[in-house]
């Protein structure tokens, strides 16, 4: 097996014995990048060392009998197990993501009980036939589209809350997405099905369950699981005089490496009010939304003048965590790592990548610093940041 080295974009890439499959190493560790299942996976310097010793021939019990330590790396027999899968071309199961109906705006399906108000309403490049119910629920339910502008182009899906024998439900093209088990979900229901009408219908190459905002040219990523901050932070900055770009999906384009602009709010749950009251006194009148769990949330919109246009070049990727009882600390990520973690935050390789745009989108990560930031205040995360744009 030949060594490409590729100084420039700061990996090396290896065939490997399966077809259409790469692997690259970013010093000892590396990816594994099927351009068939448009899938990679992360390997630790154990990983690789395993996966290359199973495509040379040696067996799981070479392994374990050598007692090398590749073995004692990969800790158990299942992680053995999952790395021979990949050489031939078995990647670990994942969680599917929801799955945007059949396109087509007439069929069966719910309606919309009583007076109803329409709309076509653009959404990241995407022009949708909004409907909900006018009255005491219409501000509830438009909260999130609110600056979305109307379009004049045909709708290409139809987003709407319909109710039925048993209750509420949000239909996209006339099927079911999702069930509600009342109308308080309403608006963050239409809020989850537009959401996945843009990771499945919106033009980019790489998507993140993350926020970004902007500076001048300049766009920050802020990618993290659920309930670690990254939202909160977000108007945070944005109240401090940075744009915002979207509160999740942020769209990545790797032609231009550049963040999409969506002209969406950001999403905060209650325990963050009382800390952005100051910053956005408008919350106080906003309609509360409920979530499946119970809590409570508001979504904040900035003021209209300070809202981002287009789209921004991507120069810093944050992975913020808020920790009450922390000590206030960032650190600079080597790639890997910050791939790891965008990873786990929740990430989508747009359809068809390909091994060339995969690569570029390795490259991005290797060029743009990555930092991890903990801290236990706003004020100490503001501090700690580095000189962003």
């Amino acid at each position: 097996m030949n060594h490409v080295l590729d100084t420039i974009r700061g990996f090396r890439r290896l065939p490997t014995a399966f077809p259409g499959q790469w692997l690259y190493l970013f010093a000892e560790e590396g990816v594994i990048y099927s351009e068939g299942q448009n899938r990679f996976a992360g390997l630790d310097a154990a990983g690789v060392s395993a996966y290359l010793a199973f495509e040379g021939g040696v067996s799981i019990g070479d392994l374990r009998r050598l007692n090398t330590e590749v073995s004692r790396g990969s800790a158990s027999d299942d992680g053995l197990e999952a790395i021979e899968a990949l050489t031939h071309g078995v990647f670990p199961a994942e969680e599917t993501p929801d799955e945007l109906p059949t396109p087509g705006l007439t069929g069966p399906g719910g309606r919309v009980s009583g007076a109803s108000k329409t709309e076509i309403i653009e959404i990241g490049g995407i022009p949708l036939l909004l409907e909900y119910p006018s009255g005491q629920l219409e501000q509830l339910c438009r909260d999130y589209f609110k600056y979305c502008p109307a379009s004049d182009k045909p709708a290409r899906c139809r987003l709407y809350a319909g109710r039925g024998e048993d209750g509420w439900a949000i239909y996209v093209n006339d099927r079911k997405l999702l069930s509600l088990a009342s109308e308080e979900q309403l608006g963050l229901g239409l809020m989850h099905a537009a959401r996945t009408i843009l990771y499945a219908e919106a033009e980019y190459d790489v998507a993140f369950h993350a926020a970004a905002v902007a500076r001048g040219d300049c766009a920050v990523l802020l990618s993290a699981p659920r309930e670690s901050g990254k939202s909160t932070l977000s108007a945070f900055l944005v109240a401090r005089g940075f744009d915002l770009l979207t509160d999740e999906p942020a769209l990545l384009h790797l032609d231009r490496s550049a963040v999409s602009a969506l002209r969406v709010p950001i999403s905060l749950k209650q325990g963050s009010w009382p800390l952005l009251q100051l910053e956005y006194p408008q919350l106080a009148d906003a309609p509360v939304h409920v979530r499946s769990d119970g809590s409570r949330v508001l979504l904040a919109h900035p003021a209209e003048d300070r809202r981002a246009e287009q789209e921004r070049s991507l120069k810093h990727i944050l992975f913020p965590k808020y920790q009450p009882s922390a000590v206030g600390q960032i650190q600079r990520l080597p790639p890997l790592r910050a791939l790891e973690l965008l990873n786990n935050g929740g990430m989508l390789l747009g359809k068809n990548l390909g091994r060339t745009k995969f690569e570029d989108f390795l490259e991005l990560v290797c060029r743009v610093p990555a930092h991890e930031i903990r801290y236990s205040s706003l004020q100490e995360a503001w501090g700690l940041l580095p000189d962003l744009c």
